[in-house]
């Protein structure tokens, strides 16, 4: 399965633009949004994201988003060691490296006219794709969530 979920994602038919690619990965709100919780505020595990997710993820929903973004490698699951049935998701290496880009979209959905959108400040000092803070922010995530 796990061979035939990457395969799918990186070459559907003809498709090899990179673009296409990316949006394959991206084109689904719910993935976007489940690993915004994870890296930016911290969610870890099901009930966590579930509970304090202000978009309201159905339960099914977030099920099968944690197991895609799983089965194509921008999630590493491990055992909570307080909590037998509990997993703990945490970040790939290819998934920081769309930290920028998903506050590249923040910060371009906020440049556009009659989009309804609020400014969160911690995200100002990550807007340049180069900055100090965005850099500090995937080398302490990349700690805390034990990326090899």
């Amino acid at each position: 399965m796990e061979g035939f979920v990457k395969k799918n994602i990186a070459s559907r038919g003809d498709i090899t633009c990179p673009i296409a690619v990316a949006a394959e990965v991206l084109s689904d709100q719910w993935a976007v949004i489940v690993l915004r919780d994870i890296a930016f505020f911290n969610q870890r595990t099901f009930g966590a994201i579930l509970s304090n997710n202000n978009e309201k993820i159905p339960r099914p929903t977030l099920a099968n988003r944690l197991k895609r973004l799983c089965d194509i490698r921008l999630l590493n699951t491990r055992g909570d060691a307080g909590h037998a049935q509990r997993k703990i998701y945490s970040l790939t290496e290819p998934a920081l490296g769309l930290l920028p880009v998903m506050v590249g979209m923040a910060k371009w959905s906020l440049s556009q006219e009659g989009f309804k959108t609020q400014q969160i400040e911690f995200l100002n000092d990550l807007y340049s794709p180069a900055s100090q803070a965005m850099t500090e922010l995937i080398d302490g995530l990349r700690v805390t969530h034990a990326i090899e």
